[in-house]
């Protein structure tokens, strides 16, 4: 209202100081004054700029006298810009501020709000800790009670600890008593253990020598058993020369042959066949028939049964030895043979470079002596290979031979040794149930080798 005010009251003061002026420059014009030697006409246009002057003063000072705002925005319109300019960095300032400000208060809302989520854990875990304390509380109690107790058992066990100190003061005496006996005892006891360590590595001795002996009995026993085989054939034998010539010994090998696996049916029985044949050729040459004697049926007798049996024995598909076999002793010319057929399995009994059988020798043993300990070497080459299933001969009832002039040449070199050694019989060759047994005799002293033979 005071603006409008200050309007109207400036409208009105310009058109008076208008009016005057007016007035005033019509009564110049007419009176035709003149100021400062100006003409007529310029002084009344001076008295009218005058007073138009005047009324532009008059009208600002009227302004800056009533309006502060004015008189503030026409002289500190720079300060106030300026001012101005600070306020809006202030404002941006403070809006910076407000809106850490905010970002502070959403953080604090967070934390305030685990704050008050572990408020309630601690809350929740208060009420829990109440209730254990209260149970804490009624054990104690209950402890109480029972210390109470413990305390009037505790002053009957002083009592009872006073009668057992007098017990342990005696027992006391008789523990050093014992251990005084126990260390006598512990003395006696190691000497005791030292004799029956020295007991028991003797026992053991015994019982290893025990076991070597009782596998040479065993070996003697089945070597003598063997012998006393080859002597009854031999007592027939002579029983039979007495009476006539022998051509055929008993277990003497007719025909010898290996059956390969996986035969067909009339494969083996032509196999079988040919070793029965074989054996009618060698039966009838040892048998010594003069030509125009000769028989014209078979020698060699052998049943039907017998024949199926065979067969059925090499039905299995695996590679078996046959051997034909004389089943006793026959005369020259006899026309009826019995025979055996022998049947082992094809197998490899020792692989080349097998160690069969070890001695030991000295170097002082007589030429005798040692010819006898080569033959116990050879009767343990010729015992093994028979247990392992090398078909043995059945007249001597050994496997295989030595040669004479190898045999020479190791008694020459072990005649030159002055220490100790060993020979070892090695398989020469595979061995398979019907093979000749081949070996070599290997010298060996302090653990090299020194000779080869055979």
């Amino acid at each position: 209202m005071a603006g409008y005010t200050l309007i109207l009251a400036i409208l009105i003061l310009g058109g008076i100081i208008a009016t005057l002026g007016d007035r005033i420059g019509t009564k110049v014009g007419k009176a035709r004054l003149s100021v400062f030697n100006l003409r007529p006409r310029d002084t009344a246009t001076v008295v009218t700029i005058a007073t138009g002057g005047l009324i532009s003063a008059s009208t600002l000072g009227i302004l800056l006298l009533l309006s502060g705002q004015l008189r503030d925005g026409l002289f500190r319109l720079e300060s106030i810009r300026s001012e101005l300019a600070n306020s809006q960095e202030q404002k941006r300032q403070v809006e910076t501020e407000l809106n850490a400000a905010k970002d502070e208060q959403q953080k604090a809302r967070a934390s305030l709000q685990e704050i008050n989520q572990s408020l309630v854990q601690a809350v929740r875990k208060q009420a829990e800790t109440q209730a254990l304390l209260q149970t804490v509380e009624n054990k104690f109690q209950q402890a109480d009670a029972e210390l109470q107790k413990a305390s009037q058992q505790e002053a009957d066990l002083r009592d009872r600890i006073q009668s057992l100190n007098a017990e342990q003061e005696n027992l006391q005496n008789e523990s050093e008593q014992l251990r005084n006996e126990k260390e006598r005892i512990a003395t006696e006891l190691d000497s005791i253990s030292r004799d029956r360590e020295i007991l028991k590595q003797r026992v053991g001795e015994s019982e290893q020598r025990l076991a070597e002996i009782e596998k040479q009995r065993t070996a003697l026993s089945t070597e003598i058993a063997s012998l006393e085989s080859v002597r009854e054939q031999l007592l027939i034998s002579l029983e039979a020369l007495r009476k006539g010539n022998v051509a055929i010994f008993a277990d003497q090998i007719l025909s010898i042959g290996v059956v390969r696996p996986d035969l067909s049916a009339s494969e083996l029985r032509q196999a079988s066949t040919q070793l029965l044949q074989q054996a009618e050729r060698n039966a009838r040459e040892l048998l010594d028939f003069l030509p125009e004697q000769a028989p014209k049926e078979p020698v060699v007798q052998i049943t039907d049964a017998q024949f199926e049996g065979l067969l059925n024995r090499l039905r299995d598909g695996k590679s078996y030895v046959v051997r034909i076999l004389s089943a006793g002793n026959f005369l020259k010319r006899e026309t009826k043979i019995a025979i055996a057929a022998d049947v082992t399995l094809n197998r490899q009994i020792f692989a080349a470079g097998t160690e069969i059988a070890t001695l030991k020798f000295t170097p002082d043993l007589s030429p005798q002596a040692l010819a006898a300990k080569i033959e116990q070497l050879f009767l343990l080459v010729s015992f093994r290979a028979r247990q392992e299933g090398v078909l043995a001969n059945p007249i001597t009832g050994k496997v295989g031979n030595f040669p004479p002039e190898a045999l020479n040449d190791l008694f020459k070199l072990v005649s030159t040794l002055t220490a100790p050694y060993e020979i070892r019989a090695i398989a020469k060759e595979d061995i398979f149930p019907a093979s000749s047994l081949s070996v070599e005799l290997v010298i060996r002293q302090n653990g090299v080798e020194i000779g080869r033979f055979g």
